[in-house]
């Protein structure tokens, strides 16, 4: 019942454009000439030739096209007439008409799409949403890390800014909605009920206020989905209490943390780059996180245990914390018992495939 009711939402939204509903309309006036030149031609012409009901529509199809092979044509007056009414004066008129209205929703459409008008709802699922354009150089970076992680590189991105007429750039799979965040419409016309995750970067407006409109369309993102991961971008760690009341799966202050490394480096001679690799797809070590459920079922297990496990096994993963309730443990105590909500902060040269992981932890602790 909920398909049927989300069908007919798409068909009514797709019949509000006008293009459409000419298109529409025409389809089926073209369509009810052949049907009754077809029904008419054979009743008629039956008696006097040898057809089959097929070959009136044969007729009727190849002569509204203007097509017209000939190798059928009326014999009779009163099928003459039905040609010439239906086929002729009405359907000769209709079909152009529509091929040039098909014409122009096509151009029309790809007009919307490049000035970030068109509707993505009845496009895109499970999406990724980037909101706010604050450079093209941030946005650009961000797009590659998405697109160099397996986990995300077959997920489209959709760009809501209302500071840009068209992107500045032309990526696959890269889609613009153009428009202000604070508006409902334009987060509905990004598919935010079907997204996989939404990205919030800090608008490049006063600093002083950034981070209250970031807020603001966390929270308004959320009451459209309630179950969508929002992660914010915010300017300073002193407004984070603006993100307390939201269910904002992350909230990182990106000024603060590059300040501390900045300054951090005076001091610790090669920490920046390091920290670098791990945070980007660039050549290296890769810090990333995995869900540990799977194995705390199979029995009790400390962060000591999973790590010397891991090391039994060769396997090449330093296990350096965990999330717990969303707050990150780093470094925990070794004889921490790890829950099965919990998930694992993990360092590795690269994303490692964690069902097979999973599988040899699993093989080596029935066999304890």
């Amino acid at each position: 019942m909920f398909f049927i009711l989300q069908t007919l939402r798409r068909l009514h939204r797709r019949f509000q454009n006008r293009h459409i509903r000419r298109v529409m309309i025409t389809i089926g006036i073209v369509i009810i000439c052949i049907v009754i030149n077809s029904g008419t031609f054979y009743y008629f012409e039956k008696q006097v030739q040898n057809i089959s009901i097929w070959d009136s529509f044969w007729l009727s199809f190849t002569t509204i096209t203007t097509v017209g092979y000939g190798d059928i044509s009326a014999k009779t007056i009163q099928g003459r007439l039905a040609t010439m009414i239906l086929l002729y004066f009405i359907g000769l008129a209709s079909f152009p008409y529509l091929v040039t209205q098909v014409v122009d929703l096509t151009v029309e459409g790809a007009n919307e799409r490049r000035r970030g008008f068109a509707d993505l709802r009845d496009s895109l699922r499970e999406h990724i949403i980037v909101v706010n354009f604050p450079d093209e150089l941030t946005v650009d970076a961000i797009i590659d890390q998405l697109s160099s992680d397996p986990l995300c590189a077959d997920k489209e991105i959709v760009i809501i800014a209302d500071t840009l007429q068209e992107l500045p750039f032309n990526r696959e799979a890269v889609h613009f909605v153009h428009g202000s965040s604070m508006q409902i419409d334009t987060l509905l016309r990004a598919n935010v009920e079907e997204a996989y995750v939404a990205l919030v970067l800090s608008p490049t407006s006063d600093r002083r206020s950034a981070d209250a409109l970031t807020a603001a369309t966390v929270s308004m993102i959320e009451q459209i989905n309630s179950e969508i991961r929002v992660i914010a971008e915010c300017s300073s760690v002193e407004h984070l209490t603006l993100f307390d009341p939201l269910r904002c799966s992350a909230v990182i202050p990106t000024q603060n943390i590059g300040a501390k490394l900045l300054a951090q480096e005076i001091r610790d001679r090669g920490l920046a780059p390091a920290v670098s690799e791990l945070l980007t797809q660039a050549e290296g070590s890769e810090l990333y996180s995995e869900s540990i459920e799977g194995i705390v079922k199979l029995r009790p297990m400390t962060v000591n245990g999973l790590q010397s496990l891991l090391v039994e096994l060769k396997i090449q993963i330093v296990l350096v914390g965990i999330i717990r309730d969303n707050q990150p443990w780093i470094n925990p105590a070794a004889d921490l018992e790890l829950q099965e909500t919990d998930r694992l902060i993990l360092i590795s040269h690269s994303r490692q495939d964690w069902e097979s992981i999973y599988n040899q932890v699993k093989h080596a602790v029935q066999n304890d």
